[in-house]
């Protein structure tokens, strides 16, 4: 029986070799300044996508908007080269990009920004279309904004509007409600053990940041999120508690760390890595496609980090911390 995989892998492969290698990154962290930048990203595949960027008084505007374009095209080529199965877990995978501009969007209109200023944050990919959300930046408030995504926006929108239903209305609350009912979809929408495997991991993670988030607080298994693996609801009301003990060693390393921040550095790297693996033990299912997506997402998120960097003559060392961290 042919696997339905085999295609799209194949596929995916070959939009892999398009990514940046790590030293044309470095070239463009060590250029010397915006417009030498501007030269080393316009010398590679995203060069189709960098004209009105390089054009004279451009700005960061244009190196958004042109960096966004590339990821959205790539996310689009994925999409149509994906049938049947396969296509039904890319779009589970792709709701990762829902929930992450979801959030952007409960922080956005809780802290006040403009709409320009949270349309910058998002990430043009996901099942999300690009007009919702743009009117969902409008929003004043999160009842709104929750009520926009629901319309048009998918499952995720229509998390969102439960949450809010049901009286969300702290950043927490909001984001953990997200996470669950993300969690949930996805979990439901792929079948590949690998990459189940690979979610539940995720969950744990998450479980072990929303613990020590809690910390100071009254420990709640409302921010509980069902699913991991290996931290049990227990265990998170425990850590939420104060406790730093957990059976894993990869956990215990998150939990080690001397704050939330460089915790969630910790996590992201062993996500990076638990993708990285996945891709590697699962080349007949959509291991390969997870991993495209994180490393497509770095890509992009690199090159508008260093652009920032150089657009604002920021100093090499701040550039390269910044850059670890990313």
């Amino acid at each position: 029986m042919t696997n339905p995989y085999g295609y799209i892998n194949g596929r995916v492969r070959m939009l892999r070799a398009d990514l940046l290698p790590a030293r044309v990154i470095d070239d463009a962290a060590g250029a010397g300044n915006y417009a030498e930048y501007l030269r080393v990203v316009s010398e590679t595949p995203l060069r189709e996508d960098m004209g009105d960027a390089t054009a004279q008084d451009a700005g960061l505007a244009e190196l958004d908007t042109a960096l966004s374009r590339n990821y959205l095209r790539s996310i689009q080529h994925l999409r149509s080269i994906a049938v049947g199965q396969p296509a039904r877990e890319v779009e589970a995978l792709l709701l990762r990009y829902d929930v992450l501009n979801a959030k952007t969007l409960v922080r956005g209109v809780l802290a006040g920004r403009g709409s320009e200023d949270i349309l910058t944050a998002l990430v043009p990919a996901g099942t999300i279309p690009w007009p919702v959300l743009q009117a969902a930046a409008t929003a004043t408030d999160v009842a709104s904004l929750a009520q926009t995504l629901a319309v048009a926006g998918g499952k995720i929108g229509g998390v969102l509007r439960s949450a809010v239903g049901a009286g969300a209305n702290s950043l927490l609350d909001l984001e953990v409600a997200l996470d669950q009912g993300y969690y949930r979809t996805v979990l439901a929408g792929v079948r590949g053990v690998n990459v189940r495997r690979y979610f539940t991991r995720e969950i744990d993670v998450r479980n072990v940041l929303i613990a020590l988030q809690l910390r100071g607080s009254a420990p709640s298994s409302r921010y509980f999120i069902p699913g991991g693996r290996d931290v049990t609801e227990a265990d998170f009301l425990r850590v939420a508690g104060g406790d730093n003990t957990l059976g894993d060693p990869s956990l215990q390393a998150i939990l080690e760390a001397p704050d939330l921040a460089s915790a969630e550095l910790v996590a992201r790297r062993q996500l990076d890595e638990a993708s990285r693996n996945v891709a590697m033990s699962d080349a007949l299912g959509a291991g390969i496609v997870l991993d495209y997506l994180r490393r497509k997402e770095q890509e992009i998120a690199k090159l508008r980090l260093i652009g920032r960097g150089k657009f604002y003559n920021l100093p090499a060392e701040d550039l390269r911390r910044e850059l670890s961290d990313a």
